[in-house]
């Protein structure tokens, strides 16, 4: 697996593939490229610099902010005030992301 050292490599936005989840593995496909096949409604990550916003389902099912991420380290995101509720980017490739929830 590959761990980026530069955030560029997952700039954007990503979108939940929870179908290809595995245990302890959260996996994110391109939103604008990838087929999803349809949800009621999917979690993304926007990758921006060295923050992430998390968009999650609201009640009608459209997408709200959830929580704003700060970088930490090399692929590893936390809640600025907490430093907890974060997680760890293990692999990222042009067409994949896979996170670690902390």
């Amino acid at each position: 697996m590959t761990v980026p050292d530069d955030p560029i490599s997952v700039q954007g936005s990503w979108t939940h593939s929870f179908e290809e989840d595995t245990p302890g593995i959260e996996v994110y496909r391109p939103t604008d490229t990838f087929p999803f096949p349809p949800a009621r409604g999917r979690v993304r990550l926007v990758f921006d610099g060295d923050q992430v916003v998390e968009w999650a389902p609201g009640p009608d099912d459209r997408p709200r902010p959830r929580a704003t991420l700060d970088r930490v380290g090399p692929g590893t995101f936390r809640e600025p005030e907490t430093g907890a509720d974060g997680f760890e980017i293990v692999e990222a490739t042009q067409d994949v992301l896979r996170i670690r929830r902390s």
